[in-house]
């Protein structure tokens, strides 16, 4: 083990004089086993993700720091602490635009001798669990602004295996990208805390296109494990964004803040309170209770009335309806109220995309960010099946071709659709081809091609006769 570990650092050396920048100082450090320096190298937004998981947990929103109020000879009343799940809710909607139905993959080339490859790209994905691991992914992004998934290779009695780990701050990792001027990452760090015995160790592994290097803290400084990276790339997908409702944050305090207060005001008035002139109050028995009768000394003065509670004025309803469009509004977030959904029930297809623009505007935006994210996680699932996992089939993977598309939040009109792919068809718009590929009814699309050709042939033979 040791000679294979010196023979990595030798090539590490080598590595070093052919490095330049930033490249160079982080693979130096790395030999010299400075990971402290490292981790000080790579982009740190832990202050931003901090805040972010504040605000979406609503045990630590402002309104529970609410303090309660002193009262003379008596507890302090408590005041009541309401807090919301808005920004829960709007991460939800947003994740539903983008990834509420499964990504659809194609291969872009119709050559038949690559369907082997797309068939075990495709079974790969589902052994991984792609659709639900990008959904979790997706999900700690738009809560924390960050996540990651890990592509983890090993050795499972002799056969390579790859398990995918979708990891974040709230999950007890601490994330650490390095990138170029040109945004391309050069090396993906990530900290983790393993209880070894009745110690808690803590390591950071970092992933670079060469090797992979666990580190692991030591009484002195670090110790460092390099090992050949297999796939050639760095097996890490990071997804970044701002949080789902930024912008809104002040507005989701106040929301919270007037909902307490009125709750404040509905437990003041709760019991049935009483305001009398004192001669009433001394002809009461009890001075704590009312009878159902009391008679009055003074009928000019006399009076006893129950107290109602304060209405609720229209400026503060008024508040309350902005600050429920407003939050909606300004995170892109379309209303699925109740209410709102009943008047939406009889829409389909164009008419229910334009009464949830909203939605489709901000799917559009995070498209932007996803669906570079989405084709670099393609090509290192080809890295890892090319060099690791499927080598049998290097050449046919390494001339596969796949394309991939967002699936559209809600389930289209299957009717509506076959009827304009076959209309397009009629009209010479669209080949058999195309038209067979975007029914994407048939699991042989070659095959079905053929079949359709040979029953046109046949049909024109039998006209000829």
């Amino acid at each position: 083990i040791m000679n294979f570990i010196e023979a990595i650092f030798n090539i590490f050396r080598n590595k070093v004089l052919n490095s330049m920048g930033v490249e160079r100082d982080l693979i130096k450090l790395i030999q010299d086993k400075d990971i402290s320096r490292v981790q000080l190298m790579m982009q740190n937004r832990d202050s931003f993700v901090s805040d972010a998981i504040k605000e979406y947990n609503p045990n630590t929103h402002d309104v529970m720091k609410r303090p309660d109020k002193p009262r003379k000879g008596k507890e302090p009343y408590k005041t009541e602490k309401l807090p919301r799940c808005r920004q829960r809710y709007i991460n939800e909607v947003e994740l539903f635009f983008l990834l509420g139905n499964p990504i659809k993959w194609k291969p872009s080339s119709d050559s038949e001798e690559k369907d082997e490859a797309f068939e075990a790209y495709t079974q790969f994905l589902k052994d991984t669990r792609f659709n639900t691991t990008m959904r979790q992914a997706k999900r700690l992004a738009g809560a924390e602004t960050e996540s990651a998934k890990i592509y983890h290779i090993y050795n499972d009695f002799g056969k390579p295996s790859v398990k995918v780990l979708v990891i974040s701050k709230s999950k007890g990792y601490t994330l650490r990208p390095l990138f170029d001027q040109y945004e391309n990452m050069i090396a993906f760090g990530y900290g983790y805390f393993i209880k070894e015995g009745d110690k808690t160790i803590e390591h950071f592994d970092i992933q670079t296109p060469e090797f992979i290097f666990r580190c692991k803290r030591a009484n002195i400084g670090w110790d460092v494990t390099p090992m050949v990276n297999p796939s050639g790339k760095i097996n890490v997908i990071y997804y970044c964004q701002d949080k789902a409702w930024y912008g809104t944050d002040n507005r989701c305090n106040r929301e919270e803040m007037i909902d307490s207060k009125a709750a404040d005001t509905n437990n003041y008035f709760a019991d049935p309170k009483v305001k009398a002139t004192a001669d009433v109050i001394k002809s009461l028995a009890d001075p704590d209770t009312v009878g159902e009768v009391i008679q009055l000394t003074n009928k000019d003065l006399s009076a006893i009335d129950y107290m109602a509670p304060p209405e609720y004025s229209s400026m503060k309803e008024s508040e309350k309806k902005d600050l429920n469009s407003s939050i909606l509004f300004d995170s892109f977030t379309p209303d699925f109220s109740f209410e709102n959904m009943k008047g939406l029930g009889t829409l389909s297809g164009e008419a229910l995309k334009r009464a949830m623009v909203l939605g489709f505007i901000k799917r559009d935006n995070l498209k932007e960010t996803y669906d570079i994210l989405v084709d670099r996680e393609k090509n290192l699932i080809l890295a890892i099946m090319i060099n690791v996992t499927h080598i049998h089939l290097r050449n046919k993977l390494s001339n596969l071709s796949i394309e991939h598309e967002f699936s559209e939040p809600f389930n289209e009109d299957v009717q509506e659709k076959w009827a304009s792919i076959g209309k397009a068809y009629s009209d010479g718009i669209i080949s058999l081809e195309q038209a067979v590929n975007m029914l994407a009814i048939s699991e042989n699309p070659q095959e079905e091609i053929k079949r359709i050709k040979n029953k046109e042939q046949e049909s024109g033979v039998e006209e000829g006769k």
